[in-house]
């Protein structure tokens, strides 16, 4: 990912905004990035605490101990009930009569900013934020997938799908 594709400010006021992190095909560049709903306020890199699996297709994310990158979409509180709904529907979470392929989860993520970059933070604000995000429901490796790995990147070391998203100058 190009760091300029990244737009939008943090909100001055952080209780009025609700986070969601995406580490997938819901992110800038990818197949679903135009199904959000509403325009964020704000995309911003970023990372959670995880394991991260991959296949073809799209990625899973579940509890773990790795560095996994992805992003932060910032939208007003007034915006979170009708972005949620569409982000449940595309994730299959809480669906009648379906089980959950994922289950949504709150996160502590962390902003990036490439290591050429200031933080991208204002001074004052927090680098870490509660987002939502969304676990795989089950064991990914039965469903196909196979376990990343971390890699650096110009955001320090991360764990990524696809795995040539912030792809160092060097390895292009």
């Amino acid at each position: 990912m190009n760091p300029i594709s990244y737009a939008g400010t943090i909100p001055e006021n952080p209780d009025e905004v609700v986070v969601y992190f995406v580490y997938g095909t819901l992110c800038r560049g990818q197949c679903r990035q135009h199904c959000w709903p509403i325009t964020p306020l704000a995309v911003h890199p970023a990372w959670v605490q995880g394991t991260l699996f991959g296949r073809e297709d799209y990625p899973a994310l579940r509890p773990g101990n790795q560095r996994v990158g992805g992003e932060c979409w910032f939208f007003s509180k007034p915006d979170a009930q009708r972005v949620t709904a569409v982000l449940d529907e595309i994730e299959v979470t809480n669906q009648p009569g379906h089980p959950n392929l994922y289950d949504r989860v709150e996160l502590q993520a962390n902003l990036v900013a490439p290591s050429h970059q200031k933080p991208v933070n204002q001074v004052g604000l927090p680098q870490t934020w509660v987002a939502s995000a969304y676990h795989y429901a089950t064991d990914p490796l039965r469903d196909g997938f196979d376990r990343l790995t971390e890699r650096e990147t110009e955001y320090g070391t991360l764990v990524l799908w696809p795995p040539e998203k912030w792809r160092l100058p060097r390895d292009l």
